[in-house]
């Protein structure tokens, strides 16, 4: 019996061929070594995206990898032709790493430029990037197939030229490839393959090119066919029995095994040797891991302007250089911070530095912080509002002197080691907060610096998961949407669940399944199909900056409709490829703060300078500890409220620990308690034993005895451990992960450490077992210090410019109708009126005014509804331009008619605008018709002056306009139309009569739903607004009561005779109570009436109202990269086991891309504690 011939599958697709390639990387590298083959090819439509991958699974069985691509090629000299979409394909093998970095440009260029479609090359890039690139003629549509197919009438209609011109195809491209082009045979039972198999082979014998067998694989078991049909519907959303849409005649695109494809082509075994040869050929090795930081651009044109002398001068990018500079603007830029810091403490500021700036050269990393340092800088000389700091960045004092954060970390106790720990090689992590809007503009910049192929943001895939497969599935098999969404609903909502385990856990699947063929069916197809990449996608804030074009390390990848370009590569292997991320993050709160400064300085002709600033300022502190914390970032929840007025913080300190202590396991393990305690004096202050006051009160004091950060904990143990900061920041990793022998080997060292300087061995080990404890609840300083920065600045605001911070508060949130409702509120309990628009008092935005001498907040014109920003821009102009407007008249004369039409008219004076003007609202929509024809008339007079010898004067564009002067709507009109026009009610409530009967009872507002807890008691007090009436599918009367509160309004639903009371023992005109009672699920609240009042009634009444739990920052839980999967299931089963309320979040953790998941489920904080079982996996603080 012969032996049967080695085979290397040289065609293809694997999940990255998005919908049409499902081949999982895994499985596929694990049936590929069961089947014998020692070497595979990857060849994705027109992208890369699946390398890396690809190549490390394929590693690690022990197979070749061959990195691939079928390429979209066109005949058009000019790559972005788009007059026809005439495209075959080509399929091409990196040799070496010349081919490599060749099959990324071409990949790259094909995104770029040549997108129509499909992402193309043509013939000259081919030529001028063949070198290192093996070529197969590929399938069907291949160009020499394609040309062969005369039997396809279609090909024959678009000018295939049959036998001469494929042979002539074919030599062209043997001119560029020469021995390395092969010539593509398949067989998959195809009658058009069969039709060019044999002119296939005699253009091999004509012109001594060979022939490769080949198998177009696109799934991997032949039972898969039919699921690959539903993958491509779901990409192409047609339904699976389209008797129209495209679909395979054969079902042979699985993965065949060598046996297979020796019979399929006994007739010609050398295509099948040649299979082998291509595999010989292809040799490449991606160098993966140690990225190299980016170098500063930009070095020499900085260094000549501050003339610098560097020691490279001749090279563009240099590290040498780059340290220059580096050092240069670090000590230019203490020496500024220095104006503010007392004499006698300058010299530890430039000891620090010094040592910040050693232990940065060293490791590489100058360029990559005057890279920040560039856009930061740049953001601020364009107005664009700039985070104090965010992470473990605001600890270091290069950082701070750069100007990169705006937090001096030494008052704090911030360390440069938890932010880059010489002992512990790791790319640095600074991440950047800039005002929402205009982050954009940063990223342009940096886009525009360094060159649109050196700068990229990152892709992501998503994916086919367990309730989307089946949503998916189900459509293309036309299931009707209740029942697909019935289906999806039985998985159970648990993290990381699957289909497989959800048929274990919910039984109702299996009888679905058995009582429903079609639900079968749909089940089938989408274990086939689930975790395929779905779509690609951009990371929300990573970009990746590079010394050289990106394609050199990885291809690019355009995104569609859009003109960013993106890594073809994503997070979880950019750093393999040598490349370094940057975070360009969104923070609303930052533009509030700019909003407000300018409002500051047009009023006050000053903005506050922050920086110099007393962050103790006592008034700040007074307002804090009252609890009235609206509108402060980060304190202003009910929760935090309460946290305020209880902890009564009193300096910047006690904002640190706040914002640090306000999270579940600090607050269920009685360390907030604590901490309160010991402030007011009703506990203790102690450092643990006497021997260890003097060395520890230092770091303690400010927290009073307790550990409250991570930082605190690599001080102690460098201070009685005898440790290095660097190596204290190993140990506080290390009691992260709790692992017991690594455990027992520190306590020993620190034991040991503490001996060394005197400290009882006993007492050593029983602190150490202390501060383990605390460290899994400890926090980094370094960001709570740095957002503490941003809750003082807007606290500062409030407390001495209130009318500017609520006006800015407004303008940012006016399209948020809850939270300008609350913020509204906020302004009456501040003593600040609230003016309704002006036309000739307010501005775009909410402003912040003195009228007869109080102090108003006034409405933007902007935030009118159906007013539209074009149109008050253009009156704001006129205002600009010719002074107030006297009149409607003179107002009329002199707006752009073109702009300001009926409807922004009409949206003005529902919102009060024209009220000065001297007619009733109700005057002016009664003859809104004249209004507008006399605004014609003005335009009309505009443009005759302009052709007038006396040009465009007033006298002859001035228009006079007389209306009937009719009595004004009365109050509850006026507010409807402000609520209409607003989106609420300003100049009163329809409820304001009753307030003070409101006050003596214990309701609740229809804005503080969401915070009652299930089983709660709730008292609603508001007015009728409208009843409707319904029956049920029993036949019994209901109905859906609408109430309007003082925030909003609430629907209730009365059974019969609740409908009945209502209706006949209570003046609907007035204001009526409902107790309920609240039930919640997930998805839903309920609110079961449990009695009906009147207020004088309701405000005898008790209540059980139960705060929902605090909702806190989510628990978010960070995984190595591993190809481990037993450390998943370790997770996936305590995660199980602990399903409770707190949002779970997993960071698939690298030195470069944490790549954050929403996994949508909820657990109790027992998994912070448990999760330190499982080696590599840790709580981020």
């Amino acid at each position: 019996m012969s032996q049967t011939p080695q085979f290397t599958h040289l065609h293809l697709h694997t999940e990255y061929s998005l919908l049409d390639g499902a081949n999982k990387i895994k499985p596929l590298a694990k049936k590929i070594k069961k089947m014998g083959m020692t070497s595979v090819a990857m060849t994705d439509h027109g992208n890369m995206f699946g390398a890396i991958d690809f190549y490390n699974a394929m590693r690690a069985e022990g197979i070749k990898p061959i990195i691939g691509m079928e390429a979209y090629i066109h005949n058009s000299e000019d790559l972005g032709d788009k007059t026809t979409r005439q495209r075959y394909h080509l399929c091409l093998y990196a040799k070496n790493d010349i081919g490599y970095k060749n099959l990324m440009f071409l990949s790259s260029q094909a995104y770029m430029h040549g997108f129509y479609y499909y992402p193309r090359i043509n013939k000259q890039l081919l030529r001028e990037n063949s070198e290192g690139l093996v070529c197969s003629a590929a399938c069907l549509q291949g160009e020499v197939n394609w040309h062969l197919n005369t039997q396809n009438e279609r090909n024959v209609k678009n000018g295939a030229k049959g036998y001469e011109g494929a042979k002539a195809v074919a030599l062209e491209y043997k001119e560029i490839f020469e021995d390395d082009f092969y010539l593509e045979i398949m067989r998959h039972g195809i009658g058009d393959q069969h039709f060019v198999d044999d002119q296939i082979l005699r253009i091999s014998r004509e012109t001594g090119i060979k022939v490769v067998a080949t198998n177009d694989t696109h799934y991997l078991e032949q039972k898969d066919a039919d699921a690959h049909e539903a993958f491509m519907c779901i990409a192409m959303n047609k339904l699976y029995d389209d008797p129209n849409r495209l679909r395979h005649s054969v079902h042979e695109f699985y993965l065949k095994s060598p046996e297979q494809i020796a019979k399929l082509y006994a007739d010609i075994p050398e295509a099948i040797e040649a299979t082998q040869e291509i595999a010989d050929k292809c040799n490449l090795e991606i160098k993966l891991g140690n990225p190299t930081p980016p170098n500063f651009k930009f070095t020499r044109q900085k260094a000549e302007d501050l003339n610098l002398t560097l020691p490279e001068p001749e090279l563009e990018y240099s590290l040498e250089n780059d340290k220059v500079l580096f050092i240069h603007e670090c000590r230019i830029g203490l020496e500024d911070r220095l104006k503010i810091v007392p004499e006698e403490r300058h010299q530890e500021y430039k000891d620090r530095l010094e040592v910040e700036i050693e232990i940065i050269n060293n490791m590489r990393f100058p360029g990559y912080m005057l890279i920040v340092w560039d856009f930061v800088i740049v953001a601020k000389q364009m107005g664009i509002p700039v985070g104090p700091g965010r992470g473990s960045a605001a600890g270091s004092l290069v950082a701070f002197s750069l100007k990169i954060t705006d937090i001096d970390p030494i008052p704090y106790g911030l360390l440069f080691e938890r932010f880059l720990n010489p002992e512990r090689i790791s790319m640095p992590d600074i991440d950047m907060d800039f005002c929402q809007a205009r982050r954009g503009e940063i990223i342009d910049y940096v886009v525009q610096q360094y060159g649109r192929a050196n700068v990229a943001q990152i892709i992501t895939f998503g994916k086919l998961l367990a309730k989307g497969v089946i949503r998916d599935v189900a459509r293309v098999l036309d299931m009707p949407y209740a029942r697909a969404d019935a289906m999806a609903k039985l998985i159970p909502d648990e993290l990381g669940i699957n289909l497989t385990n959800s048929y274990e856990k919910e039984p109702k699947i299996k009888e679905l399944c058995d009582a429903d063929p079609q639900a079968a069916r749909v089940w089938e197809y989408a274990l086939a199909l689930e975790g395929l990449n779905r779509n690609a996608g951009t990371h929300a804030a990573g970009v990746v900056i590079s010394n050289e074009p990106l394609w050199k390390k990885t291809p690019l990848f355009k995104p569609s409709g859009l003109d960013t370009l993106a890594t073809q590569y994503n997070g979880k292997y950019v750093e393999d490829v040598d490349l370094i991320k940057f975070d360009f993050l969104g923070l609303k709160t930052l533009t509030v703060i700019e909003e407000a400064n300018k409002l500051i300085e047009q009023r006050h002709g000053k903005r506050v300078d922050f920086i110099t600033t007393d962050v103790n300022d006592k008034g700040v502190y007074d307002l804090i500890q009252t609890g009235n914390t609206i509108g402060l970032f980060q304190i202003e929840s009910d929760g935090m409220q309460d946290l305020c007025k209880r902890l009564k913080p009193s300096n910047f300190e006690d904002i640190i620990a706040v914002l640090a202590l306000y999270r579940p396991g600090p607050m269920e393990s009685g360390m907030l308690d604590d901490f309160i305690d010991r402030k007011h004096g009703r506990a203790e202050i102690n450092y643990f034993y006497d021997e260890f006051d003097a060395p520890l009160r230092p770091i303690l004091e400010t927290t009073y005895g307790v550990i409250v950060y991570q930082e605190q904990v690599m001080q102690i143990v460098q201070t009685i451990g005898g440790f290095s900061l660097g190596g204290a920041d190993l140990v506080r990793r290390a009691m992260g992960k709790k692992i017991k022998e690594e455990m027992d080997r520190l306590k020993g060292e620190f034991a040991v450490g503490g001996v060394k300087k005197g400290y009882q061995k006993p007492h050593c080990e029983e602190l150490f077992d202390l501060i383990v404890k605390f460290a899994g609840y400890g926090f980094n300083k370094s960001h709570s210090a740095a957002y503490a920065l941003v809750t003082f600045y807007t606290s500062y605001l409030k407390k001495y410019y209130p009318s500017e911070f609520m006006a800015a508060l407004l303008t940012l949130e006016k399209d948020n109708t809850d939270k300008v409702v609350k913020y509204v509120d906020e302004v009456k309990r501040l003593g600040l009126d609230l003016f309704p628009p002006d036309i000739n008092k307010s501005d775009l935005v909410f402003s912040a005014k003195k009228i007869d001498g109080e102090e108003v907040v006034m409405f933007g014109m902007g935030a009118i509804k159906g007013a539209g920003d074009v149109a008050i821009k253009s009156i704001l102009k006129a205002r600009d331009e010719g002074g107030l407007f006297t009149d409607l008249a003179d107002f009329i004369s002199r707006i752009d008619g073109s702009k300001v039409n009926k409807r922004v008219i009409e949206s003005l004076t529902k919102a009060g605008a024209f009220d000065s003007f001297g007619y009733s609202r109700h005057a002016l929509l009664e003859q809104i018709e004249k209004i507008v024809e006399t605004v014609g008339k003005a335009a009309q007079a505009k443009k005759m002056a302009t052709g007038s010898l006396f040009g465009d004067c007033d006298e002859l564009t001035k228009i006079d306009i007389e209306l009937e002067h009719l009595p004004e709507y009365n109050a509850k009109e006026i507010l409807e139309f402000e609520k209409a026009s607003l989106g609420f009610y300003v100049s009163g409530h329809p409820l304001d009569q009753y307030r003070e009967q409101l006050e003596k009872v214990n309701y609740t507002l229809s804005s503080q739903i969401d915070e009652l807890a299930d089983g709660s008691q709730a008292i609603f007090v508001g007015k009728i607004e409208n009843i409707t009436e319904k029956i049920s599918k029993k036949g019994n009367k209901f109905g859906i009561a609408t109430i309007m509160d003082l925030h909003g309004n609430i629907e209730l639903m009365l059974f019969e005779d609740r409908l009945k009371e209502l209706k006949e023992s209570y003046n609907l005109e007035e204001p009526i109570a409902f107790k309920v009672r609240i039930s919640k699920d997930d998805n839903f609240t309920r609110m079961n009436i449990l009695k009906i009042e009147t207020i004088l009634d309701a405000q005898k009444e008790k209540v059980k109202t139960k705060q929902k739990e605090v909702q806190e920052p989510p628990l978010t839980i960070a995984l190595p990269f591993t190809n481990d999967e037993s450390t998943m299931y370790k997770l996936f089963d305590i995660v199980a086991n602990n399903q409770g309320k707190r949002e779970l979040k997993l960071l698939i953790k690298s030195k470069l891309a944490d790549l954050e998941l929403e996994t949508g489920f909820k657990v109790t904080s027992q998994v912070e504690n448990l999760i330190q079982q499982i080696e590599g996996v840790y709580v981020v603080a």
